[in-house]
């Protein structure tokens, strides 16, 4: 069984980020380690084992946010935005389709209630252009926010989500799909949270 997990301090979820980022072929350099101070992590534990998380990371006193490290040109977000930058989201190999993909969304459940619990109105993300197109065909309306290039050795595009437009469409979805509709009942549910 899955189990959602915040995890203060974030160690143990940057520790598996360094292993699949390995395996992945990723070159993240010194980017997973260099916003702890400001992030808030989430992992996914199947018993103890733990098997995905997520870094989302609030922007600097610029108003700055990871992505603009890749694409500097893009508008700077002040507290008040509302915007947040979803880091990293990954999931080991294994479990990336497991029972219905139930890892990814659980990090994606985490993330929208974090987002709601916090007034976030927007996440920034990276995607390639594969994920770009999976993302979407998820019911995540993903925004192309700038052009297309090499972030951590792949090409990717900069994007936002809109929190409240991924809610709509997984609950649109949930409306003829029993799997979505599984989902988007689990995001909904009150979870207790174990500090790590």
């Amino acid at each position: 069984m899955l189990v959602n997990q915040l995890v203060q301090g974030g160690e143990s979820v940057i520790q598996l980020f360094e292993k699949i980022a390995s395996e992945e072929g990723w070159q993240p350099g010194d980017q997973l380690r260099t916003h702890v101070g400001r992030s808030v992590y989430f992992g996914v534990l199947d018993k103890e084992r733990l098997v995905g998380g997520l870094q989302l990371v609030t922007p600097d006193e610029a108003g700055e946010v990871p992505t603009h490290l890749v694409w500097p040109e893009l508008p700077v977000q002040d507290a008040a935005s509302g915007v947040l930058h979803a880091a990293v989201l990954a999931v080991l190999p294994e479990y990336r389709g497991k029972d219905s993909g139930a890892a990814f969304w659980q990090l994606g459940s985490a993330l929208w209630r974090y987002c709601v619990e916090n007034q976030v109105k927007t996440v920034w993300l990276e995607a390639t252009p594969k994920m770009l197109r999976c993302y979407r065909l998820l019911g995540w309306p993903l925004v192309v926010i700038g052009e297309l290039r090499e972030h951590w050795g792949e090409p990717c595009y900069p994007c936002s989500l809109s929190v409240r437009e991924v809610a709509g469409s997984l609950a649109e979805r949930s409306l003829v799909s029993t799997t979505y509709r599984s989902i988007f009942t689990a995001a909904l549910q009150p979870r207790p949270l174990t500090i790590a």
